[in-house]
This record gives structure tokens, C-alpha cells and sequence, in this order.
């Protein structure tokens, strides 16, 4: 049964897919804002189910990023299992509950907290990938925090330890903002030249901006 559910080449069906997108868009998170941590996630989902995906993605989470003031503001084990990845039996050590490997049909996600490593790192097709990955407001907010927010992630990516084949990504909350300020400057020469893709993540489960 489990081999007719996933495709030839491994990945998850269309239909799994799509009842995995399911659950996580009636994931209920914070209205106003997409914390990091859903930012990172829901862009290794996305780069799970890509063609040619190598069927391992890690994704760092910096515990700060999930309980502020003793306050959770991302249920990290929570929305993994709205959207059908079941934690393994054995894996990532870690004070962290939520740390530990994951399976959704035959790819597996490491959520961990190491530091120095990307905010999500994968292979697809053979090409390592890279992102760091940024908060935002989902909703309009004085200051446009969005400014510092892109620039930073754009500045963390140019220092990874990469390789010229490697894809550098710059991720953050799909929004009209991000939206503006990232069609502007993915037009820019020195951005261009630096090979880093903007990718604007959303909670319906779309990616855009990226060439894989």
C-alpha cells in the first residue's frame, strides 16, 4: 500500500502532497507575523517535494526563535504533524523536544540546533542548497521592517562557506512588501552577480522566486 502512495522516483504523490498542504495551511499560527522557524520549514517542505530532491533536508532552528519570555511562539512539533511528518524513533539528540529527524513518504527532515550551518540545507538534482531564512509581518507595520529584515538575510547568505555551483537562498515571508522590495532588487548587478535567490515563502504552501 505504502509503494503505491509514493511515486517511482520517490517522491511524495500529488495527492499526498496536497493533503499535506492541507493540514498545514489549517495550521493556525500567528496572524500578524511568520516567525523564522515557519519560514525555514516551510520552505524545506517545499524543497522536498521538488524533482530531483536528494530525500534529506536539515533545517536549524534557533530556540530563541520558537519561545520568547518563556512564551512559544511557534509550535514547531505541532504544525510537523498537521502537515504529516511523523518524528522517528531514534535521531537528533537535544534538551529540544523538537528536535529530532522526521519522515513524510521517503524524505526525511532533520530539525536540529547546531549552529553555523544554513537555515535549511539540501541537495536537489545533485546541487547543494543553502538558505537563510528571516522573519516578517504579514500584515502592514510602521518602520518597514521588511528593509532590514531581506538585507540581513541577503548578507548571512553572501558569507556562507559555499561553493560557486552551490544555490544561495534568501527566504522570507510572502507578502505585497517583500514582494516589492524583492522584485527590485534581484534586478540589481551585484546581486545578480552574487547567484543569491530571493525566495518569498508562503502559508499556502508556494515558493517563488527560485529557479529550482
Amino acid at each position: 500500500m505504502e509503494d503505491q502512495m509514493e511515486s517511482r522516483s520517490g517522491l511524495p504523490t500529488q495527492e499526498r502532497i496536497e493533503v499535506a498542504h492541507q493540514g498545514a495551511r489549517g495550521w493556525i499560527g500567528p496572524a500578524d507575523r511568520m516567525p523564522e522557524a515557519e519560514v525555514a520549514l516551510r520552505l524545506a517542505e517545499y524543497l522536498s517535494e521538488r524533482p530531483g530532491f536528494g530525500g534529506h533536508v536539515a533545517v536549524a532552528i534557533d530556540g530563541a526563535s520558537v519561545r520568547v519570555a518563556g512564551v512559544e511562539v511557534f509550535d514547531i512539533v505541532s504544525y510537523l504533524a498537521r502537515a504529516g511528518w511523523t518524528r522517528a524513533a531514534a535521531g537528533v539528540a537535544g534538551k529540544n523536544v523538537w528536535a529530532a529527524d522526521y519522515q513524510r513518504g521517503n524524505a526525511t527532515l532533520r530539525v536540529h540546533s547546531r549552529s553555523g550551518r544554513g537555515d535549511v540545507e539540501t541537495t536537489v538534482s545533485g546541487r547543494r542548497i543553502i538558505a537563510e531564512c528571516k522573519k516578517g509581518p504579514l500584515i502592514k507595520k510602521p518602520g518597514s521592517p521588511e528593509y532590514p529584515l531581506l538585507t540581513a538575510a541577503i548578507g548571512q547568505a553572501l558569507l556562507f562557506d559555499a561553493a560557486d555551483a552551490d544555490l544561495l537562498i534568501a527566504a522570507v515571508p510572502d507578502t505585497p512588501s517583500f514582494q516589492r522590495i524583492a522584485e527590485a532588487w534581484r534586478a540589481r548587478p551585484r546581486l545578480r552577480a552574487s547567484g543569491i535567490e530571493i525566495a518569498l515563502v508562503s502559508r499556502s504552501g508556494s515558493v517563488l522566486g527560485l529557479s529550482v
